[in-house]
């Protein structure tokens, strides 16, 4: 990999690696992504290793992969979710608390657990083009909220992509299972 490379394309390497290295080196040299590239080159970037995942590796391994691109989890988050799991009797009550001081996510109480849902799409490779994406792209939102939700929890629980807006949704829903 290039000096140049941006983070996306490093945490994609390195995610890719643990898989098949051969795989990562061949993405890397037919596909660069340097710090400087512009949405677009981004877009096609995302769009390009999502076609190179589809044609050679099962879901579960895509998905392996594309969990672990995912966005921090920011720990100052996690301490401000765990608060309000704290004063909550339910998982009802700690979504309503969470929605009434969180603004980018809401939570809903669901069978089993709780919705993450996302009115816009906050991914920085994806959002400022209006044309869709694989589903295979948003799966590293699994990683963001696993690693979230294990920070509030203390383990880490199943998570589930449920609907993309850049996959033809009208929101972002992940299921966390609790």
């Amino acid at each position: 990999m290039a000096k140049n490379d941006n983070t996306h394309a490093l945490k994609f390497f390195h995610s890719l690696s643990e898989l098949d290295g051969g795989a990562a080196e061949e993405f890397a040299r037919e596909h660069p992504l340097s710090k400087s590239a512009d949405y677009k080159k981004k877009f096609a970037w995302a769009k390009a290793q999502c076609e190179f995942l589809e044609e050679r590796f099962s879901p579960e391994e895509i998905g392996e992969v594309r969990a672990r691109c995912h966005c921090e989890a920011g720990a100052a988050m996690a301490k401000r979710m765990r608060g309000y799991l704290e004063k909550s009797e339910d998982l009802s009550e700690f979504a309503r608390i969470f929605n009434e001081r969180e603004k980018y996510v809401t939570l809903e109480a669901a069978d089993g657990g709780l919705l993450f849902v996302y009115p816009e799409c906050y991914c920085a490779c994806v959002k400022r083009t209006p044309e869709p994406i694989s589903r295979t792209w948003c799966l590293c939102t699994l990683g963001h909220i696993r690693g979230l939700m294990s920070q509030v929890l203390g383990r880490e629980p199943q998570v589930e992509l449920l609907e993309t807006i850049k996959s033809g949704g009208e929101r972002c829903i992940v299921k966390v299972y609790i």
